[in-house]
């Protein structure tokens, strides 16, 4: 049976995750990528090797199982369609209840992809607080990928959210992984590399200059790495941006 684990600082009494720095999360999820696929390639992670190898969560020593839906449409409290859910139900305490929306995401195994990181980061930092609290129902759905950038006030649903995107993040294109491959391929799609200090990737690894790379460029690198990586090639403007790969004040596409 694959087990996985994770810690991460939390309240004792309720298991509610204390507010972390994104590194934090990023390192959580890149621990967790490596206990799924052995190891740490630049590849593709899709959902379908996600739901099989994840078969018992023990987050903080709470234990539970993930049960996946991927056939059945999802909805949310209004009754409109959305990506995906993670949902706990107090009748069955030892399990967290994922789902991925068919009609939602359709043909788009990079939507799958990050979806099922996304409500897989949910059970690991908000599936621990609803077994201690023996919640009736906890429930979190994620519209679209729109959700995919939380912002908003910092209540509880912030963080909440915050926490599954930069999980999702970080599982899916870890930033040693990702600056490894960019540093790779920059060059033959004639970006320019300069030195770099601040950023989460490889330490002595050079970024790229934002201010001197044109369209043609930047769109040739992102599809690059978003096939390497299994993603869209908007996830991977994110996380180049988010781990400071690319400095200046560069344009991303839509």
């Amino acid at each position: 049976m694959a087990v996985v684990t994770a810690t991460f600082p939390s309240v004792s009494s309720t298991g509610e995750a204390r507010p972390l720095p994104a590194r934090a999360i990023w390192t959580i999820a890149r621990d967790v990528r490596r206990q799924i696929c052995g190891g740490l390639w630049a590849k593709p992670f899709p959902a379908d090797t996600l739901i099989r190898r994840v078969e018992v969560l023990v987050v903080n020593t709470i234990r539970l199982a993930p049960v996946w839906d991927c056939r059945n449409e999802v909805h949310d409290e209004q009754g409109r369609p959305v990506a995906g859910a993670c949902e706990y139900d107090s009748d069955s305490p030892g399990n967290i209840y994922l789902s991925l929306n068919p009609a939602v995401i359709g043909e788009r195994p990079d939507l799958a992809a990050s979806t099922a990181a996304h409500e897989l980061g949910h059970a690991v930092f908000d599936g621990p607080a609803s077994v201690i609290a023996c919640r009736r129902v906890s429930r979190h759905v994620t519209p679209d990928e729109g959700r995919f950038d939380a912002a908003g006030p910092k209540n509880e649903e912030y963080w909440s959210e915050y926490r599954a995107n930069e999980f999702m993040g970080g599982l899916l294109a870890p930033p040693d992984l990702l600056h490894r491959a960019m540093v790779m391929r920059a060059p033959e799609v004639g970006i320019a590399l300069i030195n770099g200090s601040g950023h989460a990737g490889k330490p002595g690894y050079p970024v790229i200059d934002g201010r001197r790379w044109d369209v043609a460029a930047q769109d040739a690198l992102l599809d690059d790495l978003a096939g390497m990586f299994g993603v869209s090639p908007a996830f991977i403007w994110v996380r180049l941006r988010k781990y400071r790969l690319v400095t200046g004040s560069p344009q991303g596409r839509a």
